[in-house]
């Protein structure tokens, strides 16, 4: 039993097979690249909604570095951990610092090189979102331009028959006729999913990014509300006046 669309690539000119061939190339790599963007954006997506739910537990970023490699290792869990390292070099940095006179411009400074911390560890977390995204462009733009390329060859090379063989006859016209429609096909067939699943994907990435930004904003205002915190308790506890206990005699003239 013959398939009429291999009839029609098998039956039709070397060019015509050429750019048949490089089409199906073309739809190998795109539905490789469809398959592989599909899974990980979709696996990004589910992991950084468990963090997402896991990270409203949490009571303090300093609890962030108690959690499981696999919570560590989403998108959020990376940029939670390095709010959760901010927070302690800032804390560190405070203790070490103990002739700050303005302490004001203190905190604003490490908050400044915190958030250039995190902004710049976001940048490289989402980076591989949409990566390889592009070639799905190129190919859905390129997949048509070769089947016109195969169109007109194929148009062509009939036009060249009739006038080699003076009729226009079924027969003569035919073979060009079907280079023509057959590259066609396989340019639409390639170039449709192609931009389809192009449109999903950057959609898809756009959207983790998105997520990946308002949990930046919630990580950089919860960093300043706990060391606020943090540094208030603390103040607190160094100014309560310490009092000795009547059985020393604290409270005799």
């Amino acid at each position: 039993m013959s398939i009429p669309v291999v009839d029609m690539v098998l039956k039709s000119g070397l060019m015509g097979k050429l750019i048949v061939g490089l089409l199906l190339l073309l739809s190998l790599m795109s539905w490789a690249l469809i398959f592989a963007r599909v899974v990980s954006l979709n696996r990004v997506s589910a992991s950084n909604r468990r963090f997402g739910s896991r990270f409203r537990d949490v009571r303090a970023l300093p609890e962030v570095d108690r959690l499981g490699n696999s919570e560590l290792n989403t998108p959020m869990g990376q940029l939670a951990k390095i709010g959760a390292d901010e927070y302690h070099r800032i804390i560190g940095d405070s203790r070490s610092h103990t002739k700050v006179r303005d302490w004001s411009f203190f905190l604003e400074s490490q908050f400044t090189m915190a958030k250039e911390r995190i902004d710049s560890a976001l940048s490289g977390i989402v980076a591989p979102f949409d990566r390889g995204v592009f070639l799905l462009a190129m190919i859905s733009s390129i997949a048509p331009f070769l089947g016109l390329l195969g169109t007109v060859w194929g148009i062509m090379n009939s036009f060249y028959e009739i006038g080699n063989q003076g009729s226009a006859s079924l027969p003569v016209v035919a073979p060009g006729i079907a280079e023509a429609l057959i590259t066609t096909i396989v340019g639409l067939a390639v170039a449709i999913p192609a931009l389809f699943f192009y449109n999903y994907c950057n959609n898809k990435a756009e959207r983790a990014v998105d997520e990946m930004e308002e949990f930046k904003e919630l990580l950089t205002v919860r960093l300043r509300r706990e060391i606020f915190s943090a540094f208030f308790t603390e103040s607190q506890t160094r100014q309560q006046p310490q009092y000795a206990s009547p059985a020393a005699g604290g409270y005799g003239p």
